[in-house]
């Protein structure tokens, strides 16, 4: 995970910056590696950054929490997709 994060900082630095796909990729290696604080995290950091997550972005999230056992975390997630039709 260390070398997935290495990959987003360096892509900042060189002006490249993450794209949707990226974002997506590491929140799901955190979810299988049982990071999920910091999938949660990398939804926000999109967001801040002006990258709109898509269905994969939240689905990916959603079944992280689920994986690790988060279920109630994952339910708010799921209820707040369907209010904003995703």
């Amino acid at each position: 995970m260390v070398l997935a994060s290495a990959v987003i900082t360096e892509l900042k630095e060189s002006g490249l910056g993450p794209d949707l796909c990226s974002y997506n990729t590491l929140i799901k290696a955190y979810g299988i590696g049982g990071m999920v604080e910091e999938a949660v995290g990398l939804v926000r950091e999109m967001r801040v950054s002006g990258i709109t997550p898509d269905k994969v972005t939240y689905t990916n999230l959603v079944t992280a929490l689920r994986r690790n056992d988060e279920f109630l975390e994952a339910i708010k997630w799921s209820l707040w997709m369907k209010q904003m039709g995703i």
